[in-house]
């Protein structure tokens, strides 16, 4: 374990294989406050929990295995942002229970209490401290409360953007390196917290409309009505901000503008309906129902945003399949898979090996093919899996 050093930055390991007791984790991170109570960790949980960043905003990590881990968690200085990629998570606030599993990232305000249950978890979390998203949120205008900071879960719209995971991956080499520091590392800081304010909507904003609430409507609009191209200034008047804040917010948010964003989520359109259609309509007239109306250029940035040309993915696509479905045949495996084991509790690297695929392309498919991710499909097989025993025990009745 290493300790913190004069400006703020901390690289903080601990384990179960090196003594550290679970309650550690809590009393080095919060300087022995109780704001953590009945934390516990089975004997037979193998975990480790790893730190890194300074007084503002640090990334976390813990691993788990076997047993149980628990406690109750008192309102705190910093927002909770964490995704988990295996396990599941149970956490009881005072006004409602949420368990949460692979897939969204999922926030926790700083002023909220709640109890938590967890195991086999895999968790990443971005810590990011009150008082500091308070003062990018000033630096940019937003109205915030004068009392607690509440926020709202993200969109799905939203979250499969992967917003923050995005920009984590770019700067994680330099938010871990301890030669970070001063100026440089408040600036990458910053944009961390941007993302957090863009993308979560805050409660209790009265007639104002949380910006998130204004990206999640923009993105929308552009997915409803691709195929007709619709303007930067349509976009702007749909989701109610001017074209500048538009263009800030995509520019901030998804490293991206309005127009860009519009074109490649058309491209992303073109691909599906190759990858999935019966081939019938062929490249050009597939193109054009999306709004592609010269083939030389359409040819270009199909290969620019996937490495290869629209006919190389048809003809790939039509020779893969083992029969002539829409679906694809990876998709109808992991289907399958989920259908038969919707009550066990699946994980997203289970699902992943079933199709034979990694997780992230899982994912990619999954929203290339059906609009959702891999665990929303299991939820939705699993509810309607226990309405149809919930009809037959009515009929039965």
């Amino acid at each position: 374990m290493t300790a913190p050093s004069a400006n703020g930055f901390r690289r903080l390991r601990f384990g179960d294989g090196d003594g550290s007791d679970y309650s550690a984790i809590f009393e080095a991170e919060y300087h022995g406050s109780d704001f953590a109570s009945d934390t516990f960790a089975t004997n037979d949980a193998r975990y480790e929990y790893t730190v890194v960043g300074d007084d503002d905003l640090t990334l976390r990590t813990m691993r788990a295995e076997g047993g149980k881990r628990g406690g109750v968690i008192g309102p705190r200085d910093d927002h909770v942002v964490f995704w988990l990629t295996k396990g599941r998570l149970d956490m009881h606030f005072a006004d409602r229970s949420r368990t949460v599993e692979p897939g969204s990232p999922y926030i926790a305000s700083a002023s909220e209490a709640y109890r938590f249950e967890s195991s086999e978890t895999v968790y990443n979390g971005v810590h990011v401290a009150d008082r500091f998203l308070r003062q990018v949120g000033r630096d940019l205008g937003f109205r915030l409360p004068d009392g607690p900071l509440l926020f709202e879960q993200q969109d799905e719209v939203v979250a499969r953007q992967e917003p923050l995971r995005h920009l984590i991956r770019e700067l994680g080499p330099m938010l871990v390196d301890d030669r970070v520091v001063g100026p440089m590392r408040t600036a990458l800081n910053r944009r961390l917290a941007v993302v957090v304010l863009d993308t979560f909507p805050l409660r209790n904003r009265g007639s104002d409309v949380p910006l998130a609430n204004r990206l999640r409507d923009a993105i929308r609009f552009i997915e409803s009505n691709a195929a007709d191209r619709p303007s930067v200034p349509d976009i702007a008047a749909a989701c109610g901000l001017s074209q500048r804040g538009l263009q800030d917010v995509f520019a901030r948010t998804l490293d991206s503008t309005p127009h860009r964003f519009l074109r490649d989520h058309r491209l992303d359109r073109v691909r599906r309906d190759l990858l999935h259609g019966d081939g019938a309509d062929g490249v050009t007239t597939t193109a054009r129902r999306w709004g592609f109306t010269n083939p030389g250029r359409f040819a270009v940035a199909y290969r620019d945003r996937f490495g290869e040309d629209p006919a190389t993915t048809l003809r790939s696509s039509l020779a893969a399949r083992p029969d002539t479905g829409r679906a694809s045949w990876r998709l109808r495996k992991a289907l399958a898979f989920i259908e038969a084991h919707a009550d066990d509790g699946v994980t997203l690297q289970e699902i992943a090996d079933a199709a034979g695929i990694r997780p992230r392309r899982l994912q990619q498919l999954f929203q290339e093919e059906r609009g959702e991710s891999p665990m929303s499909a299991v939820r939705s097989i699993r509810g309607a899996s226990e309405r149809s025993r919930a009809a037959g025990t009515r009929a039965l009745d």
